[in-house]
């Protein structure tokens, strides 16, 4: 896809990768909007990107619903959609409160299931349009302490790959990013010293398995996955294993699947 003019709308997108993103597919010529709760934040991201803001909790329904529809009215039409807001959790599960585990749930598998069920309707009829799922390898590794946050992130993964088959030939092209620890504020509430993730963290680093990839090593694969219309962005590179394993069986089914005439969704038929 070429980004030149295009529209992108970008969750989370006040700080951290999705703040990166949003500079990045600003310098290849695209319409920003970014959305998340802090309006301060986001007049800042805007204003250095010449684009536009939305604020919503995505935490919450009413957050969610309409976002698409409010988008649509200050673009007119979108582009590519990333859904990238999303939330940690970083101690053991029994011991993490149960309305953080709801919010946990809301935010990072619900909210882009239906944000993604809501922009279709407007990509189907087009016949064109990406969206881009910010996963992590957490939704391929099981890891204490990410727990709850290990659940989602699987189930947004396996979501996509499920989506990816129904919308085959429909001209909406999705792209899971699933990257390792990222250089945000995020990864820093996580990795503190006597949090409960400590003692596995201190093994996964002496075993090199836990980089701390820099932002704009993430932002820039997401903008190059989305114009060479790739299915996935996986970083560090040495946890190719992991997502080679995971993925095996839906290669398998997809593979199974040749051939098969899947009805199209009612949208890419009007």
């Amino acid at each position: 896809m070429d980004l030149q003019g295009k529209n992108v709308v970008i969750t989370g997108g006040s700080q951290g990768i999705g703040e990166q993103m949003a500079g990045d597919f600003a310098a290849k010529g695209a319409s920003v909007l970014v959305v998340a709760r802090s309006e301060d934040k986001l007049q800042v991201v805007a204003e250095r990107v010449g684009g536009q803001y939305l604020v919503a909790d995505l935490g919450s329904a009413s957050g969610v619903d309409g976002l698409v529809d409010a988008c649509l009215e200050k673009l007119g039409h979108i582009d590519v959609w990333v859904n990238n807001a999303g939330l940690e959790t970083s101690d053991g599960f029994a011991d993490t409160d149960r309305e953080l585990v709801r919010v946990v749930n809301r935010l990072n598998l619900e909210a882009p299931m239906m944000l993604t069920r809501d922009v279709l309707d407007h990509m189907l009829p087009r016949g064109s349009g990406h969206i881009v799922q910010v996963s992590s390898q957490a939704g391929v590794v099981p890891f204490p302490g990410f727990t709850a946050y290990c659940g989602t992130k699987a189930g947004l993964t396996n979501f996509t790959e499920s989506l990816r088959l129904e919308l085959k030939g429909c001209g909406v092209g999705l792209t899971v990013v699933a990257p390792g620890p990222v250089a945000t504020d995020m990864w820093d509430r996580a990795d503190y010293k006597g949090s409960y993730l400590e003692p596995a963290l201190r093994r996964f680093r002496l075993l090199q398995q836990l980089p701390i990839i820099p932002v704009e090593k993430i932002a820039a694969q997401v903008v190059a996955a989305v114009e060479g219309e790739r299915r996935h962005v996986r970083l560090p590179r040495r946890a190719a294993m992991y997502h080679t394993l995971n993925n095996l069986p839906r290669r398998i089914v997809e593979i199974g699947l040749m051939g098969v005439k899947l009805r199209r969704p009612a949208a890419a038929r009007s």
